[in-house]
């Protein structure tokens, strides 16, 4: 990689063909400008300038790279114009994270691209995974602008900072080995299931939604039974299908508007973003 300030140095001996002049405009010694034109032509392998007694000229391979070293200065220059602009300006960029996977938050996504686009571009739109984290440390930590949660409204932040829309409702599905007996019914019904052992399911961000399952089956009379279970990954999860014996696993069923809620939370400081 060449130096910048070699370059500069370059041009400016150029238009003067003086070491001693150079070095005054660029206010540096004689030696140091004699020792960095000396490392630039090393760099470069080739020889920039020649002597004749006391006359310096530009060799024909420095008068051939002089007008590419004025690009790259007025090229380096404008990185340096643009960087001080986006100081002041930052491009814009909304970061979102959480549930952002499910049927309801996709549709949404798919129209904030639409209508960012247009302005600000595709590009400004970010997704995040963040499961190991609830909503309130995302918004919290300033990593994130909006987070897809199926956490109930109470247990959001009651300061005014986080503003909650809610996006969806989405059906529960049960889900039950194939030796379960509950598999010989024709249909199941809720009273089917007060005896049932659940997978409480804990460990990643879908155990926040525990509580909707647990307030629908109590308003049928009944607290279910559960079992719990440490899942770090959604693949996890659904692994505990593989081998459920007589638990039961319950979770949403996605593209259905028929149950609990689904829900955008974002900081209040930042809707303007």
């Amino acid at each position: 990689m060449l130096n910048a300030n070699y370059v500069i140095e370059f041009t400016e001996l150029a238009k003067r063909l003086n070491y001693t002049e150079t070095a005054r405009a660029l206010n540096m010694s004689q030696p140091s400008l004699s020792k960095h034109i000396s490392q630039f032509e090393k760099d470069l392998k080739l020889e920039l300038f020649k002597r004749d007694g006391n006359t310096l000229r530009l060799t024909k391979s420095g008068a051939e790279l002089l007008p590419l070293a004025y690009r790259a200065i007025e090229a380096m220059e404008e990185l340096d114009s643009k960087a001080h602009y986006l100081r002041r300006h930052p491009p814009a960029h909304l970061s979102i994270s959480g549930l952002t996977d499910e049927g309801p938050s996709t549709e949404v996504l798919g129209f904030l691209i639409s209508l960012l686009n247009s302005e600000y571009g595709a590009n400004c739109l970010e997704v995040k995974r963040r499961y190991n984290k609830n909503p309130a440390e995302m918004l919290e930590s300033g990593d994130v602008d909006i987070v897809f949660d199926p956490a109930p409204i109470d247990e959001v932040a009651d300061d005014g900072s986080v503003e909650v829309l809610r996006v969806a409702d989405l059906k529960l599905t049960v889900i039950v080995d194939e030796g379960n007996p509950l598999v010989a019914k024709g249909r199941i019904e809720v009273g089917d299931l007060k005896k049932a052992t659940f997978v409480k399911y804990e460990g990643i961000y879908l155990s926040r939604s525990w509580c909707y399952i647990e307030e629908a089956f109590e308003r049928h009379g009944f607290t279910p039974k559960t079992r719990s279970c440490l899942c770090s990954s959604i693949p996890e999860l659904f692994a505990l299908c593989a081998g459920l014996g007589d638990m039961v696993l319950v979770v949403v069923e996605l593209r259905c508007s028929n149950s609990r809620g689904h829900q955008a939370l974002l900081p209040r400081d930042r809707r303007g973003r």
